[in-house]
């Protein structure tokens, strides 16, 4: 799966990108016959974050990447200097994330972001980021 975040906006001169696109796609034409292709709108999205996940894996893989002045923000949950160290975190998640360590640490790539490290943490010591 990959996920795009980012500003769309209309490209300038719609009418090239729309005959663009549809002499690219000519199945299109019987999708959108005659003047209804010109209801469609082209977007441009030139700074972003994509984030791919594979989900068919166990555990799962996951990355994010910029592109152009995108930014990548912070998802799913840390463990912080409140972990006592017990592991019941570790003993609960489905994707095996978390490792082992003073305190624990969740391996960000292999995060679920389900949340059930947080809801078993008897410290409270995981935060959603």
């Amino acid at each position: 799966m990959i996920r795009l975040s980012g500003k769309a906006t209309p490209a300038d001169d719609q009418k090239k990108w729309i005959d663009a696109i549809f002499a690219e796609q000519p199945y299109l034409a019987n999708v959108y016959p005659g003047e209804t292709r010109d209801i469609g709108m082209v977007f441009c999205i030139r700074d972003m974050e994509i984030a791919y996940f594979n989900l068919g894996v166990n555990p799962i893989f996951r990355e994010s990447y910029m592109l152009g002045a995108g930014a990548i923000s912070p998802k799913g949950y840390e463990i912080t200097d409140a972990c006592v160290s017990c592991g019941i975190c570790a003993a609960g998640c489905p994707q095996r994330a978390i490792a082992e360590g003073t305190p624990y640490r969740i391996e960000a790539e292999h995060c679920l972001h389900c949340g059930r490290c947080a809801e078993n943490c008897p410290v409270k010591a995981i935060r959603r980021l």
